[in-house]
């Protein structure tokens, strides 16, 4: 089992259930992309994931980085082709702000 399944197995909240499985999906899609952006961006926004589960970095790190992460990937969806956008986007900017939203708030409150 990867760690980041061991950190969403510590949500145990039946209302993000979907937003969980929609993350995990989005971060395994962006690890296999062919855009080294996206799959860069999986395997860090998954390493933060792991280290607020693991207490190693607290929420307002966690924000930071994916206001910073976000932009940046705003401007990489934006320099895509039409078709590339969409995919691009769903990839980066949803995966993060579903992290931001649903998943870490949820792990965070699980550790207390």
């Amino acid at each position: 089992m990867s760690q980041l399944q061991d950190a969403l197995q510590q949500i145990k909240d039946p209302t993000v259930a979907d937003a969980k499985t929609q993350f995990e999906q989005l971060i395994n899609e962006g690890k296999a992309a062919s855009q080294a952006f996206i799959q860069s961006s999986a395997e860090q926004l998954e390493q933060w994931v792991i280290d607020v589960s693991n207490k190693k970095m607290s929420k307002e790190e966690f924000n930071e980085l994916v206001s910073s992460q976000t932009i940046v990937a705003k401007n990489f969806v934006a320099s895509q082709a039409i078709a590339a956008q969409e995919r691009a986007e769903k990839l980066t900017i949803n995966a993060l702000e579903l992290a931001a939203t649903k998943i870490v708030p949820v792990l965070i409150a699980a550790a207390v």
